[in-house]
């Protein structure tokens, strides 16, 4: 966090990185110390448009460290054992007017460790792209993180729309800090699962 409230992106990669090589597992990385790192994010200037600016740059050198992870990903998901999984498709998305992916980019990489062939999708997509997307990959689930609550309702109008044109046999996911505590979100939003934890991600689809 130190670090991060530099703006020091080459010491903060390079912190991660060492950490990964000595043994953190991404998800505690992603977890227990990025996510609360964006979260305690506050800004100290007295100019609005500074600390949009300077939110950004925190942001996008928590997105290259995610980035820069992705051996590691792939090298957790290789030493576990997802047979089940090699030939199960996830499509992660961000409901439509979503500016905030971080945390769906995190949960790609939860989904590609459990052994998933994972396509992310970045925020800001449109539902006809998103339905296209659907068809054109046909997945066995759709997996969105909702970081907003002021967008829940895009994510039950988005839900709608993807099961009455979905092909059969696909299911819809959700999950995301908008959705925290809410109990009634899996019956609210319409959606087939509610997933909340790591585990929740790898037990799917049998393991």
């Amino acid at each position: 966090m130190k670090l991060l409230d530099e703006e020091d992106k080459e010491k903060c990669i390079n912190w991660a990185l060492d950490q990964l090589g000595r043994g953190l597992k991404v998800a505690d990385l992603y977890i227990n110390v990025l996510a609360p790192s964006l979260n305690a994010i506050v800004c100290q200037e007295k100019n609005e448009s500074m600390c949009i600016w300077k939110e950004h740059v925190k942001t996008s050198i928590v997105r290259s460290i995610i980035e820069n992870a992705y051996p590691f990903v792939l090298k957790q998901r290789d030493t576990n054992k997802h047979a089940k999984n090699k030939d199960m498709e996830v499509l992660v998305i961000c409901p439509p007017e979503e500016t905030h992916e971080i945390g769906a980019r995190m949960v790609a990489d939860f989904f590609t460790m459990a052994g998933f062939k994972t396509i992310f999708i970045g925020s800001s997509t449109p539902s006809a792209s998103i339905l296209s997307a659907i068809e054109t990959t046909k997945p066995r689930y759709v997996a969105i993180s909702v970081s907003n609550p002021y967008h829940l309702f895009k994510t039950r109008q988005i839900i709608a729309e993807i099961k009455k044109a979905a092909p059969a046999g696909v299911e819809i996911i959700i999950g995301g800090s908008a959705l925290k505590d809410r109990q009634d979100a899996l019956e609210k939003l319409g959606a087939d699962k509610y997933l909340a934890s790591v585990d929740e991600i790898s037990k799917l689809g049998g393991n």
